[in-house]
Order: structure tokens, then sequence, then C-alpha cells
């Protein structure tokens, strides 16, 4: 009977051929000699294949013999990096591997290469956090997680976007060159490219949590500039809590609703609600999530530049006033301009004729202590006035909201997420900008449906991820600022000073509010193809994005009164606005992008020595001569999985395209650029980690060096040297190192972690700035130490799990030497100094109430007071920038959160 099969292999003598043969007669019921032939294969070619293993695993499950096929599963899902099974394969041998999976979940991480795969094989520095260690720790929010990991320096303004969150040392505006997302659908904003991580995202709906160091923009596209971070959203099954079981055909029989939910109650007057709920109904499995977060926050009142009050105005030196005033001008014609000065006093101003037979008055210089001390009084009654329905006060309140879902079957997912925040202007000092309870808030809103496909099948795989995303601003948003002889003496007359709570020319002593809107939309399709064979893995794909964008912010400005705002009838930014330099209607931009990527791994020596290779090619063009054109961007790494090591290196480039609001938005001192080139980052990497499962202590380090060019910011206007516009005139060098230990012993009560941080970052060229000398990069700590400890204390049906966390900062340079010299730091220190802060969580359950948990979090246990870094350049102060952005912002002191968790 073995004859035929004989004489073929004799005929075709390759290692290759048995293992063919090996299959038909598995196919055919020949079970050992099957198993035989795949033993010769493997012997014949020294390599043991995803192919070999597949097989041998489903010959000894027909065997009967399901430990031994297991081992096998194993083993294929380690050498194999996707599509693990197919629509042929027996059933339990598809729930083998789906348990498999499940066991290998530590070790697995999505967001590198869009793909499933080992997360110590990954070529990237990778960090995962789980569900299980978020809820230990008592995370209060994603920015609470991300203090908590290495290669972040993170400034909690509470105000605007909450918190600028820096990556791996670059210092910017906002946290725009970081890409979020969540189950690999973006969430920046498309019109500033703003991650608007702040409270609204629903913890109980998060699986995971995934963090990319350095540039992946080889598979992301121009976003992904300094790392990525994509929020893993849990699956039915993990609301269900149901364990696979390895020897059945059944993936999931759990039926009916689950739901999970967070109720918590704190400091500041903070109210969370956080809950999620998933269901089976036939084929498709649903859920939804929703979230909503309020609290007053700290008041700052106590901090110089949160004052309010007229005593506030008695800190303006008369050097500003006088300054100011001698700005003030009016012209006309002589018998206009005589007739005002007779009206308002002639002896206060002196009258000058110009060339062209105009006549222009300034104030007078005997006259000038004098009106500088009407100007500040007129400036004290603004601060004691009442202002849209509340007397001036600092106010810092937060309203935050999320609500998502999702239905899937085998193959099709399809879904929505939808956010609106009520922020603080918290970025500005008071004698500037008024608090949240005179009308000053940032609230956008974003709105996201998508769909995703994906098939697997026995070499190839293919999916698709089309989404559709509306990003903009609610009609809330209102900057209430001042309208000062201190401050915006530009938006004053001359003869305010002496009628400064009248209309002169439009113009009066008070507040005004600013109303801003904008609005983006962006579809995007992302089609890839994946192919595996033998060594060889291929993942190539194609990405489509339209944008339909404004130029610049809408806005709409009015005084300000002692009567609540009212926009029940109209959105004033929205329907009244226009831009600050363009027409109504020429505000509207169309934006293509195209991207061809693909990405190859093959393992030169099996399950030992890798070496992947890819690029991508990107193509930007905004309406027909606009746009950062063409750009490829590669990457190569090689990862050695030695016995009980690995050693990763990788090179890698990525770009970043400035935002449409980098591009557009305009003011009376500063242009549009709308060719301005993407940034590039070209990054050098080494890894070295121990293999995870091995021993109770995983670690890892990692060293990167990153040359970031035609990096953007402000500069003189070679065609208008009185303004300014945004170039590509900067350089950066950035040297980070960072390392992990996780110590986690088998079957014990505790547990503990620790990573450290070394960064330095320096702007080591500006084409805008003659004779331009090497800075510091501002804001970014050299060194940042973070630890924690859990343990858990059993007693009879009580379970307390208690948690202590630390971080260290050091000291943060500003000011001279740095990128924001107009920083004095605290106490004119050129720094932001150092600081440690101790977090604690208690958390107890009671196995007769097994559905509930109790959980109290305390933050800054010892109180501390310390400071994180101003925004954007930080340079408002008491002398020469009123109307800056503060300094530095004090830190919440010691506050606590008391958390119900439910579980249905």
């Amino acid at each position: 009977m073995l004859a035929p099969y004989q004489v073929k292999a004799q005929k075709a003598d390759t290692c290759a051929s048995r293992l063919a043969i090996a299959r038909d007669m598995y196919e055919s019921g020949k079970l050992n000699d099957a198993l035989k032939l795949v033993e010769e294969f493997q012997k014949c070619s020294g390599s043991r294949t995803s192919e070999y293993f597949k097989l041998k695993a489903k010959i000894y499950l027909a065997l009967d013999s399901n430990s031994y096929s297991l081992q096998n599963v194993a083993e294929y899902v380690r050498s194999k990096p996707g599509n693990y099974i197919t629509d042929d394969d027996p059933a339990v041998f598809k729930n083998m591997v789906r348990y498999v999976q499940d066991s290998l979940a530590e070790r697995q991480i999505s967001s590198v290469s869009k793909k499933a795969e080992d997360i110590d094989l990954t070529p990237a520095s990778v960090i995962v956090i789980k569900a299980a260690d978020m809820a230990k720790r008592g995370y209060g929010n994603l920015v609470d997680l991300l203090s908590d990991l290495p290669g972040f320096d993170i400034s909690r303004t509470n105000s605007v976007t909450y918190a600028n969150i820096y990556q791996r040392g670059f210092r910017q505006e906002n946290t725009e060159r970081t890409l979020f997302m969540i189950d690999g659908v973006e969430e920046n904003d498309v019109w500033s490219n703003i991650a608007y991580i702040s409270r609204q995202y629903p913890l109980t709906n998060i699986s995971e949590v995934e963090v990319i160091y350095g540039p992946a923009s080889t598979l992301y596209g121009p976003r992904a500039f300094v790392g990525a971070i994509n929020i893993i959203t849990k699956s039915y099954k993990d609301l269900t809590r149901t364990k696979l079981q390895p020897y059945t055909a059944s993936a999931d029989s759990t039926l009916g609703l689950h739901a999970t939910g967070n109720f918590s109650i704190g400091s500041y007057n903070t109210r969370n609600v956080d809950i999620t709920l998933g269901g089976k109904s036939g084929g498709f499995t649903y859920q939804l999530s929703g979230a909503y977060y309020r609290s007053n926050e700290r008041n700052l009142g106590f901090q110089s530049f949160y004052q309010y009050g007229p005593g506030q105005v008695d800190k303006v030196p008369n050097s500003i006033y006088a300054t100011n005033l001698n700005r003030l001008s009016y012209s006309g014609t002589a018998a206009v301009v005589d007739a005002a000065l007779a009206k308002y006093g002639a002896n206060y101003f002196r009258r000058t004729v110009n060339a062209n037979g105009t006549v222009t008055a300034r104030v007078n210089p005997d006259s000038l202590n004098s009106l500088i001390g009407r100007a500040r009084a007129a400036d004290k009654a603004a601060m004691a006035s009442t202002v849209n329905g509340n007397p001036l006060s600092y106010a810092n309140q937060a309203s935050d909201w999320f609500l998502s879902g999702k239905i899937r079957s085998d193959n099709f997912e399809a879904g929505f997420r939808t956010w609106k925040l009520r922020e603080s202007f918290n970025y500005y000092q008071s004698l500037y900008a008024a608090g949240t309870n005179n009308g000053s808030r940032w609230a956008p809103i974003n709105t996201t449906l998508y769909t995703n496909y994906d098939k697997r099948l026995e070499r190839f795989t293919f999916s698709n991820l089309t989404s559709y995303e509306i990003s903009g601003l609610d009609k809330a948003s209102n900057l209430v600022a001042a309208n000062t002889f201190y401050s915006e003496v530009s938006r004053l007359s001359l003869f305010n000073l002496i009628t400064p709570s009248e209309l002169v020319d439009g113009n009066r002593v008070g507040f005004t509010n600013r109303f801003y809107y904008y609005k983006g939309q962006q579809f995007r399709t992302d089609s890839k193809v994946g192919y595996t064979y033998n060594r060889l893995s291929i993942l190539s794909g194609f990405e489509y994005r339209y944008s339909q964008l404004q130029g610049d912010y809408l806005t709409y400005s009015n005084y300000a009164t002692a009567d609540p705002i009212d926009q029940s009838t109209v959105a004033y930014a929205q329907e009244q606005g226009t831009t600050a330099t363009l027409p109504k209607g020429g505000n509207q931009y169309n934006t293509v992008d195209i991207g061809i990527y693909s990405q190859a791994t093959y393992q030169i020596k099996d399950s030992v020595l890798y070496a992947s290779a890819g690029g991508r090619f990107d193509r930007n063009r905004v309406n027909t001569n606009a746009g950062f054109g063409q750009v490829f961007s590669p990457k190569i790494a090689l990862v050695a999985a030695l016995k009980t090591t690995v050693l990763k290196l990788i090179y890698s480039q990525g770009i970043q395209n400035p935002s449409q609001f980098t591009k557009f938005s305009t003011s009376t001192t500063r242009n549009a650029n709308p060719t301005l080139r993407a940034e590039k980052i070209r990054n050098y990497e080494v890894v070295l980690l121990n293999k995870h499962g091995l021993t109770a202590l995983n670690w890892d380090i990692s060293a990167a060096y990153s040359s970031i060019i035609d990096a953007v910011s402000g500069g003189a206007d070679p065609n208008d040297p009185t303004k300014t516009i945004n170039q590509n005139n900067g350089q950066y060098s950035i040297v980070t190192s960072q390392g992990n230990l996780l110590y986690r012993p088998r079957n014990s009560r505790w547990d503990a972690y620790f990573n450290a941080t070394y960064t330095r970052a320096r702007q080591t060229a500006n084409s805008s700035v003659a004779n331009f000398e090497e800075q510091v990069i501002a804001d970014i700590a050299p060194w940042k130490f973070n630890a924690g400890v859990n343990y858990a204390l059993l007693y009879k049906k009580n379970n307390l799990n208690i948690n202590l966390r630390g971080n260290y900062v050091d000291a943060k340079p500003v000011g001279t030497g740095t990128t924001v010299p107009a920083n004095s730091g605290v106490n004119d220190t050129d720094k932001i100094p150092a600081f440690i802060v101790f977090n604690s969580a208690l958390t107890y359950k009671n196995k007769d109430l097994e559905r509930f948990t109790l959980q109290l979090t305390v933050n800054n246990l010892l109180n501390t007071l310390y400071y994180n870094p101003g925004p954007r350049n930080a340079n408002a102060n008491f002398t020469n920038a009123i109307s800056g952005f503060v300094p530095y912002v004090a830190q919440r002191d010691r506050n606590f959160l008391l958390t119900l968790k439910y579980d249905l």
C-alpha cells in the first residue's frame, strides 16, 4: 500500500515532498504513516516550520493525543505570524489555536506591524499594560497610566487639552506627534493632529494599552512621528470572563447580557460614571460603552498667576502702562481730530500734523502719569465686574462624555465612537482670561464611524479598515479675555482713557467673548494583504484619505456683559464668524493622502534570527498646488532570539504632516504657509530583553538616537518682515535610554515594577535665527523613575489588594539656553523643580459579594506641592507678557477617589 508513496518520494527526493506526502496521508486517514513522514521531514530539513507544527498537531488530534496536539499548536502559533486557522481546519483545532492565543495573550501585540505578533520578536520597542494592572493601580484616566511609563514627559495644565504628552523627549505645543488609536482606528483630531487624551475614555472597556516608542510611520503614515498608543478594547469574551477549553469545538458557549461599571466620587467634587455592556445574538456579538466625567479641579487661586480681583492690576508695573499708552494714537482730518480733542480733553493729548495733511493725536508726555492712573483705575474696575453672569473668580470645571458601540461577527466588525470635552482655558493667567464660571471653555468634539473586515486563509490574510471621522468644536468654545490697557491695548481707542466704559470707535475697556469654530471631515480606507510561507512573511497595504478641512478658525467676538451667554438661537462662531484674514466662504480645502506600504520578515535561522525590511510611500496634496508632496520612509530591523534573551537592532524613518491649523491658521501678525514640507525623523535603536514567561523577572533596556529635520516653528516671513510665518526651520538631536523591570512570582501575593528613563534633547539648528546656538529642549526631564508594588492580603472571605506607586521626575530646564527662553521657571530658577510623588490604591472584595469591588485611590499621599511646565512658549509674567501662557501650573494636592465596581 505504501509503494506508490515510496516511489513518489524517491522520484522527488526533497524534504518538501515528504511534508506534502504526509499531508496526503493525513487526509486519507493514514495517520501513523503521516506522522512518520513528518518526522522524516524534520530530520531531513533540519528545520521545524509552521506547516510542520500545524500538520503534526492535526495528526495528533486525529489520534486522540490531545496533549501532544496542544503542544504542537502552541509551537505553531509561536512560529507563524498571523492567519493561524482557515475555514477548512477542524473545529477542535481552531479552538486549540484560540486557547493558545489566549494563553499567550500577555506576549501578543498588534500595533507595530498591523498584525498580531510576539512582543519579544516585534521589530520595535514596546510596552503593554493589561486591564488587570490598570485596575489594581487605581488609574483614574489614561494620563495617570502614561505617567507611570518610561519615555513620557507629561505636563498637566488642566486646560484645553488637559495634559501635553511629550514622547521620547520631543516637546511640542500639543500632543500632536504621537498617533493615538482605539483598535487601530485613529483618534487624533483631523484638523489639528491633537490627541485629546483627557478623562472621557471609559476604562471599563479597555483590555490593554499598547505603546510603541519611536517612529511607527513606516506602516501608519505621516502621523506616528515619535510613537503610537493603541487602546485595545474588550471583546465580548473579555466581558464574560469565559475561560476557553482547548479540547472542545465551541469557542464560546456563554450567552446573555454582561456588563461592568465604575461609579466614582472624589475630591474637587469629582463625579465619574463608566459602563460597558455586551451581549450575543446568533453569530453576532455587540457592545456598548459610555462614560461621563465631571470635576471642579483644584482651585489654583493661591498661585500668583491665577488670582483674580483688582489687586492683581497693582502687580503690573508703570513701565508696561507707559509703553502701551504711548502706542495709542488717533488720526484723521484736522476737523475730526480737533472735535475729538475738544470732547475728551485736549490737555491730555498732543496734536501733530502729518506730511499728507492729516492730523494725529497721541498721549501728552506731561499727562502720562495722570493717564496711567486713569488706565489703572479703569482696568481695576474691569477686574471687579460681573462677566457673563458671574463675578470674576478662579474656576476650572471639566465636563467630558464618551459613547461607543460595536457589533461583530467572525470576520466583520462595525462600530462608532463619539465624545465631547468641555475643558478650561487654564492656559492663561487671570489678568488676561476669565475662568469657566465666566464662560471660558474649550469644547472639542469627535465622531468616528468604522468597519473592519479580516479574512484568513491558509497562507494569505486580507483585511480592510474603513473609517469616517468628524472633528470640530462645540459652540461652547469661548475665550473670555480682558480688553485692558495693560494687555490688549491694540483693541482700545486713545480716548478710552477718558471714557473707558463707553464705546469709542467700537472699543471699550472690559472683557470680550471670542467664540471659536472649526469642522474637519476625513474618509480613510486601509486595505492590506499578508502572505506567509515557511520562513517568509510579507504584509503590504494601500491607504487612501480624503479630507475636507477648514483653513483657519472661524471666530466671532462681542463684549461680555453681566448676563449669561445665550446661544440658544445662534451659534455665534459657526454662523456669524470669519477668519482673521480671509473673507466668508474662502476657508475650505480638500486634501488627498495616498500611502503604499510593505514589510517583509524572513527567518534567517528558525526561531532564532529574524530580518525585517519595509517602507512606506506617502503623497499629500492640498487642493491643486499645496501639501508636502511625496516622501518615502524605510525601516530595517534585525531580531536575534537567543536562549533566554532577545536582541533587536532597528533603523526607522518617519514623517509628520503639519496640521491644517499649522499651515493655515493666521492672525494680524502671522501669515499662512500652505506649502510646508513634512517633518522628518531618523531613528536608530537597540533593544535587549529577556524572553517573557521564562522567569518571574522580566526586563528590557533600550537606547535610541533620533535626528529630526525640517521641524516646523515660527519665524520672520521673508516676503513680509512685519509678520511671522511657520517654516521648516528646525533641527533636533535626541538621545533616550529606558529600562523596565517587572517582578511577578508565580503563585505569589505580590508583584512589583520599576522603570527609568534618561533623555538628552537638544535643538541643534534654526534657519530663521541668525547665529543660532544649540539649545536644550525645554520641559524635558533628564531623568525619570517610576516604581510600584502590589500586595494581596487574604483573610477568610475577604480580599484586600494594596498598591503603592511612586514617581520621581528630575528638574525640567526652562529659560535661558532653552527652547522657551521667556519662562524664568519657579522663583526665577530657570527650571521646574524636581519632585517625587506617591499614589496608592486599596481594593476590597468579599467572596459573598463577588460582583462588587470597592476601591479607594489616594493620589499625592504626602501632599507635595509640585509643578508642571506651562503650555506652548510659557511666557506669561507680570513685567512684559501679560497675555502670554502661564509658565508653570501647580498640580493636585492630596486627593481621593472612591470607586464602586460592579460586574453583571
